[in-house]
């Protein structure tokens, strides 16, 4: 696995190559420009001097001989001359000027020649007057003024590139350290948890980007913190909750060794507790593993006839509680969700109006509004009801209200906590309204 401070230095190095790569380009670039113009000036020179020797002073070519043509004519007329050398020969006459004759050897007809690595560039060309006369003309430029120029802009662009990578070497190798000890903090920060202590310590960052992200492991450890927590509380609850039919099943068995065999009345109640308790452990641990399984759970939506699953859950409720007295007249109505949930669902709505329902009537009904395209099933109890901060509490696990910890009201306190689970895997919407005393009423809204 490739670590970060190696792609940063293989990014900057890629980087200084880049940067070198487009200094060289422009070198090379400046450089073909002061060769081109350079050899531009010698050919607009020889068209010139072929234009004055051929046309203009063809009666007085030998004035270039006997006079001073060329510094008294010839550079007046064309500046750019008096950067050239200038040797013109016809016949048996020359006029030449400072001229080596390795310069002139080199000298090749109709081509711009460069000399010792373009310290010098020549042009020769043979010109032919009206009367057939053969000019001979040969054009030396020295080009130590654009060498030098080239070699300044050489040096000053190497020199500039040398300190920036200097400066950018010593800035980056102070960044890296940075980044690397912002990195050794949250590797420290990291070894440093556990899920028995999941606090951090947070310094201050100097990246406000590192910053951002020790914000967010902070909030994630906190997260996890308060799950954690929740998760140790719920073993704890249920440990419990599973200790106690334990523990009267053991007393009740107790009880058999000692007196069952000689009474019966002892033998049969014992019996009947123990098969009492074993059906509560059941059915804690069926709504232990449904919390378990929670996130493996998904839903199907299908048509389902809302009325007929709602007389099933009265139907097995009343095997189950024989005193419970709940009245539902079937209205038939078809919505979109999972049956199984919503079984689930009603099952234990209906369970906890019957436990806290003081075996008081229960209405159940089931209403249909076709403007917003939903059934409402409406659950109200004339039982214990609840307060506003009992109300606030009744989706948490292993929560029980003060008024529904007597020995009469059988729970564990996990009833409504499924409930919500449900809700949220199926998308619906409840409303529970309750008053001490009084009973509670909930509706659930059903998409049609």
């Amino acid at each position: 696995m490739i670590t970060l401070s190696k792609t940063l230095r293989k990014t900057y190095i890629q980087l200084i190559c880049f940067f070198t790569i487009v200094l060289m380009i422009s070198l090379s670039i400046t450089g073909k420009y002061l060769i081109n113009s350079s050899k531009r000036e010698l050919r607009n020179a020889m068209a010139f001097l072929k234009y004055e020797l051929l046309q203009e002073v063809s009666s007085k070519s030998m004035e270039i001989f006997t006079g001073d043509l060329v510094n008294k004519l010839f550079r007046i007329e064309n500046p750019t001359l008096e950067d050239l050398e200038i040797k013109i020969e016809y016949k048996n006459h020359v006029y030449i000027e400072n001229i080596s004759k390795r310069l002139l050897n080199a000298a090749v007809e109709n081509t711009v020649t460069n000399v010792k690595l373009y310290d010098y560039m020549i042009l020769k060309n043979e010109l032919i007057n009206k009367e057939g006369d053969i000019f001979t003309v040969v054009l030396v430029k020295n080009l130590k003024k654009e060498k030098n120029f080239f070699l300044d802009i050489v040096y000053i662009f190497v020199s500039g590139l040398a300190i920036c990578i200097i400066i950018s070497t010593i800035a980056f190798s102070r960044v890296l350290k940075k980044i690397k000890k912002e990195l050794t903090v949250i590797e420290t920060i990291n070894s440093n948890v556990t899920l028995e202590n999941l606090k951090v310590i947070k310094p201050t960052s100097y990246f406000k980007e590192f910053d951002n992200i020790l914000d967010s492991y902070e909030e994630m450890l906190r997260r996890l913190d308060i799950q954690n927590r929740k998760q140790i509380e719920f073993v704890h609850n249920s440990s419990h909750e599973l200790k106690t039919p334990l523990f009267i099943i053991g007393g009740y068995i107790d009880m058999i060794k000692r007196w069952g065999k000689k009474d019966p009345e002892i033998f049969d109640e014992a019996l009947t507790s123990i098969e009492e308790e074993t059906k509560n452990m059941n059915i804690l641990i069926e709504k232990l593993l449904f919390i378990a399984k929670e996130s493996e759970i998904k839903s199907e939506q299908q048509d389902i006839e809302l009325s007929e699953i709602v007389l099933e859950c009265i139907s097995n409720l009343k095997r189950q509680y024989p005193k419970s007295n709940i009245d539902f007249t079937p209205e038939y109505t078809i919505v979109k969700s999972d049956e199984a949930l919503v079984k689930l669902l009603i099952k234990n709505l209906l369970e906890n109006a019957i436990k806290y329902g003081r075996d008081e009537l229960i209405e159940v009904k089931i209403e249909s509004d076709d403007e917003l395209e939903e059934a409402i099933l409406t659950i109200e109890d004339n039982g214990i009801g609840m307060t506003p901060t009992e109300l606030e509490h009744i989706y948490d696990r292993f929560f029980r209200a003060n008024k529904s910890r007597s020995k009469e009201i059988h729970g564990h306190g996990l009833g409504m906590s499924i409930v919500k689970r449900i809700l949220t895997l199926l998308n619906l919407d409840i409303k529970i309204s309750s008053t001490p005393d009084v009973g509670t009423t909930v509706k659930v809204f059903f998409k049609l």
